[in-house]
């Protein structure tokens, strides 16, 4: 049913959190809150940022949507952690989703991001402890750049930018691997490499899913007409475009490459197969006239010459070897060996 608030994802964290970052440009207000804070948090001097970590309470962000006035679609959207990235647009808010990925001791994590953003506050939404954003937070707590005399709109463009940038860092990890790949392809050539290139396959087939249509998330934030998004971060959206255009061209690059490896590693095994069936074809050639020979006078005929002769037995093995030979040599001046 639309706008039914069905949380689709696992229970990560044993309570909802939720984490306040309330500046201008001289104030900062960094803590943790609760619901009970809610009614009084937008306040016209200043930006509002509430991160939501954990989506297993459907209680809390039902609280969130009716203390913001959040559209229940954009509510269904954010408990739903299979929702592709999207841009959505309000009467008075618009709705971001997106893929977070990050690495965490040499393993890939990734986790449905979600963000609202209204005049003066911005409410993110995530399932797991632990995200990419702490050099947002360092930016805002020491007042460094422009992101403390912005909005929210801005705040919304410096979240994007970071998951975007992290987007760019995994897809390099791939390539290094895939172009490691390759070079074993091209030298140390083994057949268990099959298995590692199915799974950068897979793994960046899975990247791209989310890559695609966050560029085309990127593109709805730029065009959007909303009079929240101040005219001065169109430019860094624009900035942002570029970024994830270069995340999903270089993405089907080492696709490409991919499909290029495994190209390369079953032309490689044909060429052995057919080594293999050239060596078995050039035996079975050879010994079809020494069958033949031998079948002939492995018949039980009485009255064959050849058999009372004295030397039939060493002349036919000379027969054999000159024919075996005379075949081989005739292979060798065809190149055929």
């Amino acid at each position: 049913m639309p706008g039914a608030l069905i949380y689709t994802g696992e229970q990560h964290v044993e309570n909802v959190r939720l984490e306040l970052i309330q500046f201008n440009q001289t104030e900062l207000r960094d803590e943790h809150i609760t619901l009970d804070h809610l009614a009084e948090l937008v306040k016209p001097e200043f930006t509002t940022w509430v991160n939501v970590v954990g989506l297993h309470d459907i209680s809390v962000v039902q609280k969130i949507g009716e203390c913001f006035n959040i559209h229940n679609l954009a509510l269904e959207d954010i408990l739903n952690i299979n929702q592709r990235p999207t841009f959505d647009e309000y009467d008075d808010h618009f709705f971001i989703a997106a893929k977070m990925f990050r690495t965490s001791e040499e393993t890939i994590i990734s986790e449905q991001f979600s963000m609202i953003v209204g005049n003066g506050y911005i409410i993110t939404f995530q399932e797991k402890e632990g995200d990419i954003f702490d050099g947002v937070r360092g930016r805002l707590r020491n007042a460094k750049g422009r992101i403390r005399t912005r909005k929210s709109d801005y705040v919304a463009f410096a979240l994007l930018d970071v998951i975007v940038d992290h987007y760019l860092g995994i897809i390099e990890e791939y390539g290094d691997e895939i172009n490691e790949q390759e070079a074993r392809l091209l030298g140390d050539f083994r057949k268990d490499i099959l298995g590692d290139l199915n799974l950068s396959k897979k793994e960046v087939n899975y990247l791209r899913r989310f890559a695609r249509p966050l560029r085309d998330t990127v593109i709805g934030f730029n065009k959007s007409d909303l009079p929240i998004i101040d005219k001065k971060t169109r430019p860094f959206l624009k900035d942002l475009h570029d970024h994830i255009t270069n995340v999903t061209e270089t993405i089907e690059v080492y696709r490409e490459t991919i499909n290029d490896n495994l190209n390369t590693y079953h032309t490689h095994m044909t060429n052995k197969l057919n080594d293999v069936l050239k060596v078995l074809t050039i035996f079975s050639v050879v010994f079809i006239p020494l069958t033949f020979m031998a079948g002939i006078y492995g018949m039980n005929f009485e009255h064959m010459p050849e058999l009372s002769y004295e030397y039939s037995y060493p002349i036919f093995w000379g027969a054999i070897v000159i024919v075996a030979l005379g075949m081989i040599y005739y292979f060798k001046r065809k190149n055929w060996l």
